[in-house]
């Protein structure tokens, strides 16, 4: 590869929205004591769903789109929409 080649891959790799999804999810999880392996998973415990909310709030907050946090987090579009009102309900917002 050439040098040009290779700043090309790395400036498409700190623009790769998944991995970045990805830190936001290993950083919620370490926060509230579940596994990154656990948010994206199916299970739907009250706590582990109020973590995985509160990874799509960031991330959409970081400027990620519906489908971007679904498809790292496994979800469709429509339930990310449902976690982000549900984390603004918690927040005390209104939506």
């Amino acid at each position: 590869m050439t040098p040009e080649d290779l700043a090309r891959a790395a400036e498409i790799r700190t623009r790769c929205h998944p991995v970045r999804i990805a830190e936001i999810v290993a950083e919620v999880a370490e926060a509230t004591g579940w596994e990154p392996q656990e948010i994206t998973g199916p299970r739907m415990f009250a706590g582990l769903v109020q973590a995985r909310d509160l990874a799509c709030f960031i991330a959409r907050r970081e400027g990620f789109s519906l489908t971007q946090i679904g498809n790292v987090l496994r979800r469709d579009h429509t339930t990310i929409v449902e976690a982000l009102r549900r984390e603004q309900r918690r927040r005390g917002g209104t939506s």
